[in-house]
């Protein structure tokens, strides 16, 4: 190669070459797990660093050069370490680890060995002045300075490694074509922290961290990482100036919806893009590294700090046992798969009648336990929960202990044009699941419901509402715990206005909205999931047990967060008011004004009182299945509405905690108002 090649630029890259590259690449090849530098080549190295040690620690013990005179009080004791650490080195997996990885699990497995090495040389040292007296013994400091010497040489030697390899690829990353957006990383911890040394790593994330925000007042001025921490939120503006920051990377995988919602208005008001790493229930290995940031999403803005533990009863409850959840391919049915999978369980029984969302479950749960994340047995059943002989034989073979029947058909517009199809398969397949429960002889039984079921003006929630009535009908004549758990609206769900509107938002089109008042209890799929598992633990026979959802979301404001997050501003968008579909309300309540609400030891569950139904419920049902099988759609509707009114009607029993509680016929007189 011509003097001229060397060093104009590259052809391939129209780069100038850089001799850190040459350098680094050439450490690559020495210190790739492929290359010349194996674990043979260590223990060479490691007994050559341990002669130099040997001397180096009697000359420090001797404040001299070791001479012949000086060699001849310590030797041959002192060549003990010589053969004795190399075989603790290996017996302790020093020469099977990816030294380029190392990080503070490797460095104290190095110093267990080292200790451990340490500890047998000076038995073995022991024991050879017993055997032979004759032999001159060296001092006993000498053998701890020995030992430290040993610690920081063979440490030194595999942490030379890893930093070079760190070093190789900062270089490689900084001659790197692929386009990299430099970004300010608000979260100083310990998951910002790997996403920065991920994304130094890794130049294909298509980040360069340039430095940290974080509000703990403690880091600021302080370094992570090798990155300034400029300080809180109210330093973004500055710190983007002197960095050059285009975007704002949230680093902090369990922060609450208000701090992403308040970094996010920041850094759009400054016109940078927003980016954030998912919660960990959202990581299927639990690992975190640049690759994993993604767009904030309108849940992450609504998102309450969750829990990070579930209560002992829980695990009391799922693990070893055999789990059932109907509905599993929906929304809250694969999260409560997950999350029941997640603790534990023996089996896990996945029930649902459509195909591809039962695999898509299928699939997921198959790939955390090939990652080791859980061990138990998954069944799918492709089935339709409103088949009573299909539900009966499949509970009667896989025996679950627990059922949760999350099958229903949830989309309030849809079930006003069929509300026979909405009878069937909420009544008819919840009121199949418990006789089917109850012919198996299951422990614990647990309905997913709505606030639509509360004072209901939809098919879909009076449907509900009488599914609600038949678990707690078979509670009263079993006396076991079937409850029912109700809340809002989840984030992201099947059917949710989310993806409607960002459909709309995508396609330029204008972003129908039903009521500029109009408003909706929000959670994520994640913590419906959670609180109802911590609701299947408390239950009692014939529990209702009401979700804490927080303050009712305005659909407009929902809108407008959607608006800004695809980085336009609000005004720019056209909206259209459609007015109230058929079943809808204005507002959504959930629970009875009279119904007796009291906590919990869950903070986000409570208790309310539910109604004791009819003793002839049963029988009002299957009357009202039959009529939905034969009758017009007019007359299926009629029936319903009928059967709520007799659910509804003053005097009716409520129960809390298994004590009846006798309805305010004042109270249960009042209308139904729906306030603009």
């Amino acid at each position: 190669m011509s003097k001229a090649s060397e060093i104009g630029p590259d052809a391939a890259t129209g780069l100038v070459p850089d001799p850190r590259v040459a350098v680094a690449r050439l450490a690559g090849r020495l210190f790739a797990s492929h290359g010349a530098l194996r674990g043979r080549h260590l223990l060479v190295l490691d007994v050559l660093a341990s002669a130099l040690v040997i001397l180096a620690a009697i000359a420090i013990r001797e404040d001299a050069l070791p001479g012949d005179v000086t060699l001849a009080g310590y030797l041959p004791i002192a060549l003990l370490p010589i053969v004795i650490r190399p075989l603790l080195w290996m017996t302790f997996g020093l020469y099977r680890r990816l030294w380029l990885y190392a990080s503070v699990p490797e460095l104290i497995q190095i110093a267990e060995a080292t200790i451990a090495g340490s500890l047998v040389t000076v038995v073995a040292a022991g024991s050879v002045i017993v055997l032979r007296p004759d032999l001159p013994v060296p001092p006993r400091s000498f053998w701890i300075i020995e030992g430290i010497l040993s610690l920081a040489a063979v440490g030194g030697l595999r942490f030379t490694i890893r930093a070079l390899s760190d070093w190789r690829r900062g270089v490689l990353a900084s001659r790197s074509t692929t386009h990299r957006v430099p970004t300010l990383l608000f979260g100083a911890g310990e998951a910002g922290t790997l996403v920065a040394r991920s994304a130094m790593r890794q130049p294909k994330a298509g980040l360069r961290p340039v430095g940290f925000l974080d509000d703990d007042p403690s880091r600021r001025g302080d370094t992570a990482a090798g990155l300034q921490v400029f300080g809180g939120i109210e330093a973004l503006e500055r710190a983007a100036t002197v960095t050059g920051a285009r975007r704002v990377l949230i680093t902090m995988p369990s922060a609450p919806g208000t701090t992403i919602r308040r970094v996010t208005e920041a850094a759009l008001a400054l016109g940078l893009e927003v980016r954030t790493v998912p919660p960990l229930h959202e990581l299927i290995d639990g690992s975190i590294d640049a690759f994993r940031a993604r767009h904030v999403k309108v849940e992450d803005l609504l998102g309450r700090a969750m829990s990070s533990e579930h209560s002992p009863a829980v695990a009391h409850l799922l693990r070893d046992r055999t789990v059932m959840v109907t509905g599993a391919g929906g929304s809250i049915g694969s999260e409560l798969a997950r999350q029941v999978y997640a603790t534990g369980c023996r089996r896990l029984i996945l029930v649902d009648r459509a195909e591809s969302p039962l695999y898509e479950i299928q699939r997921d749960l198959e790939l955390r336990r090939s990652r080791n994340k859980a061990d138990g047995e998954i069944v799918v059943a492709l089935a339709n929960v409103v088949s009573r002989h299909l539900m009966t034989r499949l509970m009667t073979e896989t025996k679950p202990d627990v059922v949760f029947h999350a099958a229903a058909y949830k989309h309030v517009p849809m079930m006003e044009e069929y509300p026979s199809e909405s009878v069937q398969v909420n009544i008819g397949g919840t009121l199949s699941v418990i006789d089917a429960a109850l012919a198996a002889g299951v422990e614990r039984f647990v309905l997913v419901s709505t606030d639509k079921a509360v004072e209901p003006t939809s098919v879909m929630g009076a449907t509900k509402r009488v599914a609600e009535a038949l678990v707690f009908d078979a509670a009263r004549s079993t006396g076991r715990p079937y409850i029912a758990v109700r809340f809002g609206n989840v984030l992201g769900s099947a059917g949710s206005v989310v993806p409607i509107f960002m459909g709309q938002l995508e396609r330029g089109e204008a972003l129908t909205v039903t009521h500029p008042e109009m408003t909706r209890y929000f959670m994520t799929i994640a913590e419906a999931g959670w609180l109802i598992l911590d609701a299947a633990a408390l239950g009692r026979s014939g529990d209702l047990f009401v979700l804490d959802m927080g303050e009712p979301v305005r659909i407009l404001d929902l809108v407008e967060d959607l608006i800004r997050l695809s980085g336009r501003a609000p005004e720019s968008v056209p909206i259209e008011y459609t007015g109230l579909r058929p079943g809808e309300k204005l507002h959504e309540r959930l629970f009875y004004a009279d119904e007796a609400v009291e906590p919990t030891e869950v903070p986000k569950v409570r208790r309310a009182s539910a109604t004791m139904p009819p003793t002839d419920i049963r029988h009002l049902a299957a009357g009202l299945l039959g009529t939905a099988l034969t009758a017009p759609d007019e007359s299926v509707r009629a029936e319903l509405f009928a059967l709520i009114s007799t659910l509804n009607a003053p005097g009716a029993s409520h129960s809390v905690g298994g004590h009846p509680v006798r309805r305010s016929a004042r109270a249960s007189k009042s209308p139904v108002t729906e306030t603009a």
